[in-house]
């Protein structure tokens, strides 16, 4: 069995004094060296004064216990994001309209600057407050410079003049590097918000009446062409009819032509016909000469010489 009432054996007071000296050794020990992350940049400082203008590199750092600390930053980007509400915080347009708006800004701090943090403001709660008023400066400083209208259409504009101001303060004054600027939201006060809602209910009657007034147009003008159409295919119905009415009239003479020329020729013929019966007829009365007149009352067969008395 177990006693439980054993009593723990006791130390001397040399063996005390060792545990004593390694615990302080261990501490000593503990409070001796500072290991930086690859993302990190550090800033030793010896009872209050910084003891090199170059920041520490990531690693393993010995430093001497109690009497120097190393300050560690990140150099990670970060995102501050500040929203500024419609009213006394809010920016004003260039027609006196109270613009709320949400900034989001992406930053590191610069490496090559990490010092000047501890130097100049100790800690990032300072520079993250200057960012806070550098933007609301800019904000309204470029707001200014547009009417609330112009906020729809300029919005990329105004974001690029926003963050180029934002980049010129805080990188000039702060050991920080501004990587982006973005303007994620503008906000109006609701009496506006219900005036935006006319106007384009305004805007969207407008755009109907012109729509249909379009579509009216393009009905008469499809009319005023089907009626083009139409009376060109009469003018060209009429013109054909001429032309086959001109044709045929001119057939007709042509071939009235033929038919008078026809029977010009047959009278031609039948005259020399004539002539010729005439010629024969008084050239055998001549070679039948006898001293006698041959009556005309008769028909000398042509060809042959015979007088045939006419009866």
């Amino acid at each position: 069995m177990t006693n439980n009432n054993a009593k723990l054996p006791k130390l001397s007071g040399k063996q005390i004094l060792i545990c004593a000296a390694a615990f302080m050794l261990l501490i000593i020990f503990f409070n001796s060296y500072e290991v930086i992350e690859p993302d990190e940049r550090g800033v030793s400082v010896k009872l209050g004064e910084i003891t090199s203008n170059e920041p520490i590199q990531p690693g393993f750092h010995w430093k001497m216990p109690f009497f120097t600390s190393i300050e560690k930053f990140s150099v990670v980007p970060k995102t501050y994001e500040v929203t500024f509400s419609v009213g006394e915080d809010g920016a004003i347009t260039k027609d006196m309209q109270t613009l709320g708006a949400t900034v989001v800004v992406r930053y590191n701090y610069d490496e090559n600057r990490i010092v000047e943090i501890v130097k100049r403001y100790r800690n990032s709660t300072i520079i993250e407050n200057a960012m806070k008023d550098c933007i609301k400066a800019s904000l309204k400083e470029t707001t200014g410079k547009y009417s609330i209208y112009d906020l729809v259409g300029q919005q990329d504009a105004i974001t690029t003049q926003v963050s180029e101001v934002v980049l010129k303060r805080m990188q000039e004054n702060y050991p920080v590097v501004i990587n982006s600027t973005t303007i994620t939201n503008f906000d109006w006060s609701e009496d506006f918000d219900k005036q935006i809602r006319e106007t384009a209910n305004r805007t969207q009657q407008v755009k109907q009446a012109e729509q249909e007034a379009n579509i009216a147009a393009a009905q008469a003008q499809k009319l005023v062409k089907e009626a083009e159409a139409r009376k060109q295919a009469a003018e060209l119905d009429a013109e054909a009819k001429i032309a086959t009415a001109r044709g045929a009239a001119e057939a007709k003479k042509l071939a009235a032509d033929a038919q008078a020329y026809e029977n010009q020729k047959i009278t031609q013929n039948l005259s020399t016909m004539q002539a010729q019966w005439n010629y024969e007829i008084n050239l055998q009365r001549a070679k039948n000469w006898n001293g006698k007149e041959v009556p005309d009352a008769a028909y000398i067969v042509p060809g042959t010489g015979a007088v045939v008395p006419l009866k």
